[in-house]
């Protein structure tokens, strides 16, 4: 009897024993989720009552031509990017690992570079052609003085994206956490101020957002050594004039035998990835903006903040993460650095999917009775999210095998699925149409990613053993 309970306790145990050893193997990485999402939680304390303030003060109306004038910002901010902050995340913290300063400072110089010619250039666009996308797209000609005045904040956040990357690549954590926070705070602060006098314009709420995106950047460039930004030598100030856009020569610029990636390709297939993806973040309010009133948007943005605490959670997570991808060279490394990674989102999956449930039941009592349409809309984007979640350590773990040549592909797909279900079912049954698309092409990104890594860890373990078989 005691021999037959033993065998049946047996996978139970050998799970918990396997649990334990990621717990304890892991306390580092989850001390630095956990230091990752203080600002969340900060933001999330602070933006619960934030987003409550705005979402009443404007009313639904108000709050979807918020949501039209940030997506704009967010899109400069995303198409700017271009791939070049996870090329630069990958390679300075290799660089970092490797004790290479000054390649982690050149990848750094290279980054600040095309990221503020790129915003500053993207932006300049987007304001000349502002007037055509509120007046003839979106068929509201107010609209145009918010998206020309959103894009402020895409530039301060740019300014302060190398400062970031330089604190992910170091796992300089707890800086990066208080410089986030004040952040935060600001921007509550200001809300705060809008509430009181009842000065409730779209406008004000924008401004409020610049200057508090203004202030965390000259905090976060301020504790950053200059030599991130610029090295003070005519003759390499002189060469990067004429050579900006050519990545650093740097040690391990292949990164491993499993990915055979420099940084000048990493980055060229980023780029592609980068655009696709901005595009299919975006695609569902700019499609709500020509399909729906702007009070239905405004509930989907609501319940967009529902799904918020997933997604910052997801961003810690990353941020944790990467630098520890990064320094995965090995094959072994990488599977142990997998099996880790996906124990502990199973665990944190669990919790979120009750949030799933349940948060969003609270819509109208936060947000007012206007916005209890969006229920359903919001437990649908956490769902998503869960996924996301859930997939995320094969999303990292995805660029230690070559994903990024692939990816653009990947999210290519997520962004056909999202336009087609939005364009067949957005006139029909409105915002739960986009949330529904959220939700089947994550799980679409998640199963390919998934089937991706999984397929390359089976062919390189097979040559591994082949090999051992033909040295003996």
């Amino acid at each position: 009897m005691a021999n037959h309970i033993s065998k049946i306790m047996g996978p139970f145990r050998s799970v918990i024993a396997q649990l334990k050893e990621v717990i304890f193997e892991s306390f580092k990485a989850i001390e630095d989720v956990t230091v990752s999402t203080f600002p969340g939680m900060a933001t999330l304390l602070t933006g619960a009552i934030t987003v409550a303030l705005i979402a009443r003060g404007l009313g639904p109306f108000g709050m979807g031509q918020y949501a039209l004038a940030i997506s704009v910002s967010s899109f400069t901010i995303g198409l700017s990017d271009m791939g070049i902050g996870q090329t630069a995340i990958r390679y300075a913290s290799r660089a970092a690992s490797q004790g290479d300063v000054e390649g982690q400072f050149a990848i750094l110089r290279w980054t600040f570079r095309l990221r503020m010619l790129f915003v500053l250039g993207l932006s300049l666009v987007v304001f000349v052609l502002a007037p055509t996308i509120a007046g003839t797209i979106w068929h509201d000609n107010s609209l145009t003085p918010l998206l020309q005045l959103s894009l402020l904040i895409g530039i301060f956040a740019t300014l302060a994206h190398v400062p970031i990357i330089y604190s992910q690549s170091i796992r300089r954590f707890k800086m990066n956490s208080i410089i986030q926070v004040t952040q935060a705070l600001i921007s509550f602060a200001g809300i705060l101020l809008v509430a009181f006098f009842a000065l409730w314009h779209v406008q004000l709420v924008i401004i409020v957002s610049v200057i508090a995106t203004l202030i965390g950047a000259l905090a976060f460039i301020t504790v950053t050594p200059k030599a991130a930004f610029f090295k003070f030598d005519r003759r390499s100030i002189h060469f990067k004039l004429r050579g900006a856009l050519k990545p650093p020569a740097i040690e391990g610029g292949e990164m491993s035998a499993v990915d055979s990636s420099t940084i000048g390709s990493f980055a060229r297939f980023n780029f592609l990835d980068q655009m696709v993806s901005v595009g299919a973040l975006n695609a569902a309010v700019w499609l709500m903006g020509i399909f729906l009133i702007k009070s239905q948007i405004g509930v989907y943005t609501a319940a967009t903040y529902v799904a918020l605490p997933i997604s910052m959670l997801v961003t810690a997570i990353t941020t944790a993460l990467w630098p520890r991808v990064a320094a995965a060279t090995t094959l072994q490394g990488n599977t142990d650095l997998l099996r880790r990674a996906m124990l502990l989102t199973l665990v944190v999956v669990v919790g979120v999917l009750f949030y799933a449930v349940f948060a969003p039941l609270l819509m109208p009592l936060v947000f007012g009775v206007g916005y209890a349409s969006g229920i359903l809309v919001a437990q649908l984007l956490c769902v998503g999210w869960c996924v996301y979640v859930l997939a995320t350590p094969f999303f990292l773990v995805g660029y230690n095998f070559g994903v990024v040549r692939i990816s653009w592909l990947i999210n290519a797909g997520m962004l056909i699925i999202i336009v087609a279900i939005n364009v067949w079912l957005l006139p029909i049954i409105g915002p739960v149409a986009a949330a529904s698309a959220w939700v089947i092409a994550t799980t679409f990104s998640a199963a390919c990613n998934g089937i991706f890594v999984w397929s390359k860890m089976r062919r390189f373990t097979a040559q591994e053993w082949s090999q051992t078989r033909s040295e003996k």
